[in-house]
Parts: C-alpha cells; sequence; structure tokens
C-alpha cells in the first residue's frame, strides 16, 4: 500500500493505493488519526483491494473526523471490488461516497 498526502483548497486528500488489509490497515490508522483537518477527503480510486481491517480503518476515521465537527468523504469509482465491499456491508450508505475527485472536493469545499 502507498498513501500520498496533499492539500486541496483547504481540503486534506489521502490517496492510497494498493491493498488496504491486515497488514496495511495500522499504517493508514496512523496517518487518519494524525490527521487533525476539519476536512478530509480519503481517494480509494487506486486501491485494488480492502478487506473488513481496511474498511474498519475507514469507518473508524470517518467518526473521529465526524465527532470532532470535520467532515470526511471517501472517493471510490462505482465498479470493483472495493465498491462492491462498500455496498456489501451497508457502509456506503453511513459514508458519503463519491465517485470521483472532482465531485467529492467539490463537497467539501461549498
Amino acid at each position: 500500500m502507498t498513501v500520498e498526502e496533499r492539500a486541496d483548497a483547504g481540503v486534506h486528500v489521502v490517496a492510497v493505493k494498493g491493498e488496504l488489509d491486515l497488514a496495511t490497515a495500522p499504517d493508514l490508522c496512523a496517518r487518519l488519526d494524525a490527521d487533525r483537518s476539519r476536512r478530509l477527503l480519503v481517494d480509494l480510486s487506486g486501491l485494488e483491494f480492502c478487506d473488513s481491517t481496511g474498511l474498519r480503518a475507514l469507518l473508524g476515521a470517518a467518526s473521529e473526523v465526524r465527532t470532532h465537527g470535520g467532515r470526511f468523504v471517501l472517493v471510490c469509482p462505482p465498479t470493483g471490488e472495493v465498491a462492491r465491499l462498500l455496498r456489501m456491508t451497508g457502509a456506503g450508505e453511513w459514508l458519503a461516497v463519491h465517485g470521483d475527485a472532482q465531485s467529492a472536493l467539490a463537497s467539501l469545499t461549498r
């Protein structure tokens, strides 16, 4: 797994690529836990695989950001294994999921 971070229009963008699983989720958790921004966009468009541990990391991060008054959105293309996981678990109903980075960023900058 690789993680790239940048700021875009006052939004902290975290792009995750590769596989988010039991071995890599702790690294992502540490990065997201260290983030105290009020607006966080996690881009999963480069993610090839995500297991339940990875999903738990994303749900936990979203909960933390919201608890502290922030906004959290995911970018996940509507097809593929990660989108399927979000649909099957119902996590897509609880998380703000956008099909592309442009619409996700727009939702945080309004």
